[in-house]
């Protein structure tokens, strides 16, 4: 598959000079190709450069390069949910579990993409949605990637909600918070928290307490469709966040609606980096034969 001609766009943890450095190098490498690149807007500036704002860009290019860290992946997968871009996550940052290749492979990665030798996936994200206390529908907040979590604002104090799912009243909660986390997403804060780890092409919501005061509050897996509900029954101030990123304030008697998304996110697949194969590298997943001995 030619280069020439397709629209990319490039997007960047802020913070970080290899990730300035290599977005020019890259952007130079693919212009000279023959495609179009735009760098994202606040990337841009911090080279003395124009750029355009990631919306615009999401809803123009064909793929969007993130040169980051996990966090950069989330921000760019909230941008290209429902859109047709695809998204090539490279690691410069930390763990880098959501990336398909490191800032090492960065030209290879490009370019087996590009080529078509990198198979397209998707991925489901958490959509939110909060009905107020003062009555009305539910009006539709955000979509996370990685997962969407119902917490205090001010302390780390338990909360007390009332939760239901596929229409029945599940009881009382008290918990420092609730995550809703996709499949993708179920390896992040979900997976802290003591929930099951659920491989990324496998569509399901699950839904798990943060430091649960009963014994019983335990995860739960659910199928696409399903609807979960959360009514905060604290009087203190709480939030609804999305992949650590974004936040709505919430008060008491405030509903808050989750479930999978119907947009998807469209993300290149490295083969040799499967997900069971990242599980071992980047969370040190199961022993060694001379512990099991």
């Amino acid at each position: 598959m030619s280069v020439r001609g397709r629209r990319i766009a490039i997007l960047g943890h802020l913070g970080r000079a290899q990730v300035r450095r290599e977005a020019v190098r890259l952007r130079d490498r693919l212009a000279r190709k023959g495609a179009v690149v735009r760098l994202e807007r606040e990337l841009a500036g911090t080279v003395a450069e124009s750029g355009e704002s990631l919306a615009v860009l999401a809803r123009w290019c064909q793929v969007m390069v993130s040169l980051g860290g996990d966090g950069t992946v989330l921000t760019a997968g909230r941008a290209l949910a429902g859109q047709k871009g695809v998204l090539l996550a490279v690691n410069m940052g930390g763990l880098g579990f959501l990336a398909a290749a490191e800032a090492r492979d960065l030209d290879a990665a490009v370019d087996a993409a590009l080529s078509g030798r990198w198979a397209v996936a998707t991925r489901t994200g958490v959509e939110t949605r909060i009905r107020r206390a003062r009555g009305g529908r539910a009006r539709r907040v955000g979509f996370a990637l990685n997962d969407a979590v119902i917490r205090s604002a001010t302390s780390y104090s338990a909360m007390h909600m009332r939760v239901s799912a596929l229409g029945h009243d599940l009881g009382h909660l008290v918990a420092d918070g609730l995550i809703a986390a996709s499949s993708s997403g179920s390896t992040a804060y979900s997976l802290s928290a003591g929930g099951p780890m659920v491989a990324p092409n496998l569509d399901s919501l699950v839904v798990t307490p943060a430091c649960a005061h009963a014994l019983g509050s335990r995860s739960l897996v659910l199928a696409p469709g399903s609807v979960v509900n959360v009514r905060v029954m604290s009087p203190g101030a709480a939030l609804l966040v999305m992949d650590g990123q974004e936040t709505e304030d919430l008060g008491k008697d405030d509903e808050v609606e989750l479930q999978l998304a119907r947009d998807r996110v469209r993300v290149f697949e490295n083969p040799e980096r499967p997900f069971l194969r990242m599980l071992q590298a980047k969370l040190g997943w199961q022993g060694t034969e001379r512990r099991s001995l």
